[in-house]
């Protein structure tokens, strides 16, 4: 047997050999004869053939299958043989293969088969009394029924193969068929109908669920219109109104809110509910986190907000305290026009927290928060030190919790210029959580801090490791810094402009924005080069954006962009223009353009397919 199979692949190579051969032999000859189809040996023959099939070229490869089925009639050979010809409109020819293969082997296949050949010859009398009598022939065997229904699906005979499954369904076999009938309907361009139908099996069948939720998202992926996700939410919406304690219907109305990032209706279904039907706490956490990170705040407070309202009555308590506070002190940095008496309020929220739940391992969360608000927004510095040095000293703590904490710290001292034991903070996170991504983060801070202080040796050193880091952003981040501390000191050798860029960002980390912006004005009147220039506009344009002069740093991003389209900065810049204009500007169209034109100018950049989602999400949005 081994060697037999040898020589075959022998054979096949040795006559592909050959006819390559022959082909440069005919190009050089044009009086040497080709040899004939009829020569060619059959495994090289239905290599060519197929060849023929694949690149559509049906005339040569009806020629050759049909050698091949006439010396060897199987039903594969057949396949090929009897498409070709339908490709090739030679349906007289046609007829008689079928004919040929019902008398070779049974099967509807056949039958179904030369049904269509009369279609296409335009014999719809002789097309339909085969398929009439199939269909009064509905076999009582599952198996039989699909393959039936399939074949005539597959020649787009769909009416018939619905009735097929309807037939099948009043037979009373014990299963419905919905999901067949739904594949049909897909194809048969009755969206409506084919959610009809997945929801009655979802109805019947609820442990079916994933599946069914797979099948969906895969069609409103390819909807590009969105006119099916909109049908869907109209079939969920009715089944939930007729039918409204089905829970069944209810989570999937939920799970299509998610899908399409409706949050406003994703949280008055899952308040719906628990209302309802009771021990919904989970979805609604799960729900409150997923509008967090989509900067979806006041969703997120909502959400957590009516968890925590049940105090003791649910065993989520905690949780929800703790993402509750989270959000509103996002939701208060996210927002240009928040007051100080806001963090000051936020600041009695959060001292109120732990005066009722206490300061231990389950309200770090709340107490990290507290400490951001009291450093970064009051000024608070050596209030924040000390709650944070409190908390860390709780017990049990989670390791990545106390860093956290740490690292916090750390940045606080930073602030207050106390940078070597900042270093030291940094240092110890990196070495207690090296293999998780705050241990990244830390090694980045520190990398920072050296060179702020023009230890750029170090610096490199820390920054070559973290480009390989698990964490994209904070990849990226060791890159981009690598980089610009290359082109810095490209143009200035000896490393002034270097040093007071170095000087500027140690003010900018020391939220000194004015004795920031003070440094970068010294190298934009003496700049060094070209790349000095860039890095000026696109670190103003950050400091302006943490000053919330939102307008200001827009027009320096478009000044980058525009005048400096090759930057390597020039694409962070567009992404930042267009999100300054989708949060804060409430000019969504230019936002859209921008995504745009992130997605067509600068395809490669690690924003494009951020850039794509948003540029979507503010479309559907649009067309609602």
């Amino acid at each position: 047997m081994k060697y037999s199979l040898n020589t075959y692949y022998v054979w096949m190579l040795l006559s592909l050999l050959f006819f390559s051969f022959q082909g440069k032999i005919i190009a050089q000859n044009p009086q040497v004869r080709p040899i004939s189809p009829q020569q060619i040996k059959p495994p090289a023959k239905e290599q060519l053939a197929r060849e023929y099939y694949k690149n559509k070229d049906y005339e040569k490869a009806a020629e050759l299958f049909g050698q091949l089925y006439e010396e060897a009639p199987s039903s594969q050979y057949y396949i090929y043989y009897f498409n070709s010809l339908l490709y090739i409109k030679d349906y007289k020819t046609a007829e008689k293969l079928v004919k040929k293969q019902r008398k070779l082997s049974s099967g509807v296949r056949y039958d179904i088969d030369q049904a269509y050949v009369y279609d296409l010859q335009g014999d719809s009398r002789k097309a339909q009394n085969i398929i009439y009598k199939l269909m009064e022939e509905v076999p009582n065997d599952p198996n039989q029924i699909r393959q039936l229904a399939i074949q005539l699906q597959s020649k787009g005979y769909y009416n018939q193969a619905l009735e097929v499954y309807t037939k099948a369904q009043n037979m009373g076999a014990g299963y419905n068929y919905f999901i067949e009938m739904a594949n049909v309907y897909q194809y048969s361009g009755e969206y409506d109908k084919m959610f009809d139908a997945y929801l009655s099996h979802l109805n019947t069948n609820p442990t079916d669920i994933q599946m069914i939720k797979n099948r969906l998202q895969s069609l409103t992926r390819i909807d590009v219109d969105d006119n099916m996700s909109q049908l869907l939410k109209t079939k969920l919406l009715e089944r939930a109104q007729a039918d409204p304690d089905n829970v069944i219907f209810a989570e999937m109305l939920m799970w299509y809110s998610l899908q399409v990032k409706d949050f406003d209706m994703a949280f008055r279904q899952a308040r719906a509910m628990d209302l309802r039907f009771g021990d919904r706490d989970e979805e609604l956490l799960s729900l409150a986190e997923i509008a967090l990170s989509n900067k979806e705040y006041d969703i997120a407070e909502k959400s957590y907000n009516y968890v925590r309202e049940k105090k003791f009555d649910t065993p989520y308590y905690f949780d929800s305290y703790n993402g509750y506070y989270k959000a509103l002190v996002l939701k208060a940095e996210a927002n240009p026009l928040t007051d100080i008496k806001v963090y000051k309020d936020l600041k009695k929220t959060g001292l109120k927290a732990i005066e009722e739940l206490g300061l231990n391992s389950m309200t770090i969360q709340i107490a990290e928060n507290l400490g951001r608000v009291m450093a970064y927004h009051l000024g608070a510095y050596d209030e924040a030190l000390d709650l944070l040095e409190t908390a860390s000293a709780i017990e049990p703590l989670k390791p990545n919790d106390k860093a956290n904490l740490k690292l916090l710290y750390a940045d606080v001292l930073m602030i207050q210029n106390q940078v070597w034991d900042a270093s030291l903070l940094y240092s110890q996170i990196e070495s207690e959580m090296k293999h998780e991504p705050i241990g990244h983060e830390a090694k980045l801070r520190n990398a920072k801090l050296f060179y702020y202080k023009g230890e750029y040796a170090w610096a490199q050193t820390r920054l070559d490791v973290l480009k390989s880091a698990t964490s994209k952003l904070i990849a990226n981040d060791a890159m981009e810094l690598s980089l610009f501390i290359g082109d810095i000191y490209e143009e200035d050798t000896m490393g002034f402009t270097l040093r007071m860029f170095g000087t500027s960002d140690l003010l900018f980390s020391q939220l000194q924005m004015d004795s920031a912006l003070v440094w970068l004005d010294k190298i934009e009147e003496f700049p060094s080069g070209p790349n000095s220039s860039e890095y000026v506009i696109y670190k103003k344009a950050e400091i302006y954006t943490a000053k919330k002069e939102y307008a200001t740093a827009d027009s320096l991003y478009t000044k980058l962009y525009t005048n400096y389209p090759e930057s390597i900065k020039a694409d962070n810049a567009i992404f930042r223009s267009a999100e300054l204009n989708r949060l804060y500007l409430n000019d969504t169209e230019k936002a859209m353009e921008l995504y745009l034109l992130l997605m067509t100018d600068y395809p490669d950049s690690m924003y494009s397919g951020e850039s794509r989602v948003k540029y979507r999400a503010i479309r559907e949005k649009n067309l609602t």
